[in-house]
Order: C-alpha cells, then sequence, then structure tokens
C-alpha cells in the first residue's frame, strides 16, 4: 500500500476490528504533518482488554491497487506487528470482503 511518498508494508485487514489503527510510531516515519492530526480522547480496548488512550484521528489517502481511498484512521502509541490495522471501517468504504 502506499501513502504521501512511501510505501506501508505488513498491513493487516481485519474484520473483527471496529477501528483502523495507524501506529504513532509509523505516524512519525511518515513525511506528514502532525498538524493534520485531530486531537481525540477516546479509550479503546485492546486485544487481551486493556484500556488504551487514542492519540487522535487523522485522515490519509491511501493508494491500493489502482484506487486511491481517503481513510480515517485512528492514531494509538501503541507497537503492534503490523505497520497498519485496517478493520470493519476500510472494508465498508471499499465494498470488499476479505477471503481466508
Amino acid at each position: 500500500m502506499r501513502c504521501k511518498d512511501g510505501t506501508i508494508g505488513k498491513v493487516l485487514v481485519d474484520n473483527d476490528l471496529a477501528l483502523n489503527v495507524l501506529p504513532k510510531h509509523v505516524l512519525n516515519d511518515m513525511s506528514i504533518d502532525s498538524i493534520l492530526m485531530l486531537p481525540n480522547t477516546i479509550i479503546v480496548r485492546a486485544y487481551d482488554g486493556s484500556p488504551r488512550q487514542e492519540v487522535g484521528t487523522i485522515e490519509m489517502e491511501l493508494f491500493i491497487g489502482l484506487q486511491v481511498l481517503l481513510v480515517t484512521l485512528q492514531v494509538m502509541d501503541i507497537h503492534p506487528s503490523y505497520s497498519m490495522l485496517l478493520g470493519r471501517p476500510w472494508t465498508h468504504t471499499t465494498s470488499t470482503m476479505t477471503s481466508s
């Protein structure tokens, strides 16, 4: 997947996620001005049930194949194995269905 001038590897599409999540360290590595991030104080429950504070929300254009999609991402200070987690909001936007 491409975003801005870079490529994002290790993107997980997960139908069980209620959010699209971008780790804060990935956002910091990108050439995106953090001024575009809207502050947010939502508490999100992780897979283990622990509460996690959302840092903010940002809208970004993602280039997936031949499509350009404007996706709302919740920025969180977490360190998952993946660079981006795309959940149900993304699949509804693209009208896609994942296959396993």
